[in-house]
């Protein structure tokens, strides 16, 4: 008695390579469909406010000391030396942490990777890569306007 082999193909537990490549392809349609379908029909609210300068009296400012003030959405620093007035995000360049003022060292510090400014928002050491964000600061008599009137 001899056997014949059976002509039906047998299923294969493994997927070829050219249903592999289609499977992804598809896959990657499809999520960027859904993503293209979601930006249409639920479209996000712009996060981002509007820069509308910031003011307050110059007597609530004295020399060597600073003010918080939030500017277009962003917190920032108002520093008073005698010489200048000078207005710097907290937002660290590197990874977007918020930095800290430090009066008596005179710079800024970023805990979350020990990154270093000084009072000018040029980096002292660290991993940030570029100096603090600087805003422009005005005086008009004797108010002080953080940002672009």
């Amino acid at each position: 008695m001899t056997t014949t082999p059976d002509p039906s193909p047998k299923p294969s537990a493994f997927v070829s390579r050219r249903q592999f490549i289609q499977l992804g392809l598809y896959s990657l349609g499809a999520a960027w469909l859904g993503t293209w379908l979601q930006s249409r029909w639920f479209p996000s609210a712009s996060t981002t406010q509007e820069a509308v300068p910031v003011s307050f009296p110059l007597a609530e400012l004295p020399v060597g000391g600073t003010r918080a003030v939030t500017y277009g959405g962003v917190s920032v620093l108002v520093l008073r030396t005698p010489e200048s007035l000078r207005a710097f995000s907290l937002v660290c360049t590197h990874l977007g942490c918020t930095v800290q003022w430090q009066a008596d060292k005179k710079e800024f510090y970023c805990p979350c990777h020990d990154g270093r400014f000084d009072e000018f928002g040029d980096v002292l050491a660290g991993p940030p890569p570029i100096p603090l964000e600087q805003f422009p600061v005005t005086v008009e008599g004797e108010t002080v306007i953080v940002g672009e009137i």
